[in-house]
């Protein structure tokens, strides 16, 4: 009896230990499921990318001109009460030969330049406008010469038709030449030619990026209106545009490059980006007349959500800028600033010092609407009109 007890016992001890070894394989594969469930129904989420805010005030110039010579600064050019006392003494005369004397910004370096040099005795015995053509600023070098200018000033239109008539006229006289914006062709810094003073035209361009990537929510599609032509000025700021997209806007896609010759012509240019990409979130223009193309053919299409920037700060651009319309923001020339480093070039070339570098020019000037005002005196060096103190008041 003890012993059936005894076997009854083993039997309830067994069957309990299978139980309880069951129980713990369905835990187990019941945890299991719930982990792979989990796996399952799990999303993977984007790390957000951070865009820093807009610098509107950069302290460096990004531009390396078609020599591969980087910009500095023109606060890096400094005259002693000695160095300003020779140019005194020396009784030295200045011309200038300008491809255009339309625009505000010209005239303002022309401005800023005569008086820094008129304050050192350096005398302007000419100023030439060539209209955008080549052959007349040929002419213009030519009888601007037979006045002996010690320095002559020039912005060349054509780089070869130029180069040119600098050879023909100045190289091999005793007239030293500071370049303006662009240089002739096969002239060498240093050389054949004291420096060029220019605006930051690459980082003008990557102001023209940030603005529009900021106002298009960073994600989007863009197009160009680029000057097709072999002009350093734009090209450079073509180049800032695409660089900075391209490298720091991942979800931005530049769709279209649309180049111009004809600046009157842009509308057309336009109108075939809006064809072919009808809801494009935004549009670059190498410089504000293009934009306002641009302006117009969105306009006969009832597209009033295409955002636009551009370089330059015509009254245009700063009125759009200032009304939230289509052009929303734009990368600005220095210009006061540009004219004393045209005239810093002449004077460093009159003393024989050495300069930092052969290329001077001031920091880029990003234009939004909150500091329009601001950016507008100093592009111009003049308190911005009252029309526009009026639409942002």
């Amino acid at each position: 009896m003890k012993e059936v007890k005894l076997g009854v016992i083993i039997c309830l001890i067994l069957v309990l230990a299978v139980f309880m070894g069951c129980s713990k394989d369905n835990n187990k594969k019941s945890e299991s499921s719930s982990v792979g469930t989990t796996t399952e129904t799990t999303k993977e989420v984007a790390t957000p990318i951070f865009y820093p805010e807009l610098d509107l005030n950069p302290q460096e110039a990004l531009s390396v001109n078609e020599d591969g010579i980087k910009a500095v600064s023109p606060s890096q050019l400094v005259l002693s009460d000695k160095d300003i006392q020779k140019l005194k003494d020396g009784n030295y005369t200045a011309a200038f030969c300008y491809h255009t004397l339309s625009d505000t910004c010209n005239q303002t370096k022309l401005a800023s330049a005569t008086a820094l040099l008129n304050s050192w005795g350096i005398e302007v015995v000419s100023v030439t406008d060539a209209s955008f053509d080549a052959a007349t600023q040929t002419a213009q070098i030519e009888s601007t010469m037979a006045l002996n200018p010690d320095i002559l000033f020039v912005m060349p239109y054509d780089a070869d038709a130029c180069a040119s008539a600098l050879k023909a006229s100045v190289v091999g006289t005793n007239t030293q030449i500071v370049f303006m914006e662009n240089t002739a062709a096969g002239f060498t810094a240093g050389v054949d030619y004291i420096g060029c003073a220019s605006s930051d035209s690459y980082g003008n361009g990557k102001a023209c990026a940030d603005i529009l990537a900021k106002e298009i929510g960073y994600k989007g599609e863009v197009a160009m209106m680029f000057y097709d032509m072999v002009y350093p000025v734009t090209n450079e700021r073509d180049r800032g545009f695409i660089e900075t997209i391209e490298n720091n806007y991942p979800e931005i896609e530049i769709v279209f490059k649309a180049g111009f010759t004809n600046p009157n012509d842009t509308g057309t240019v336009a109108d075939a980006i809006l064809a072919r990409f009808p809801n494009i979130d935004g549009i670059y223009a190498t410089w504000d007349i293009p934009a306002e193309g641009a302006i117009a053919a969105a306009n006969s299409l009832g597209k009033e959500d295409l955002i636009i920037t551009c370089c330059d700060l015509g009254d245009t651009a700063a009125k759009s800028i200032a009304e939230d319309g289509m052009i929303r923001g734009s990368g600005a020339p220095r210009s006061p600033e540009q004219g004393q480093a045209e005239a810093l070039l002449a004077a460093y070339g009159l003393l024989g010092k050495d300069l930092p570098s052969t290329y001077v020019t001031p920091p880029a000037l990003p234009v939004v609407k909150s500091n329009l005002l601001e950016a507008y005196k100093i592009s111009y060096g003049i308190e911005a009109p009252q029309w526009l103190q009026d639409i942002l008041n």
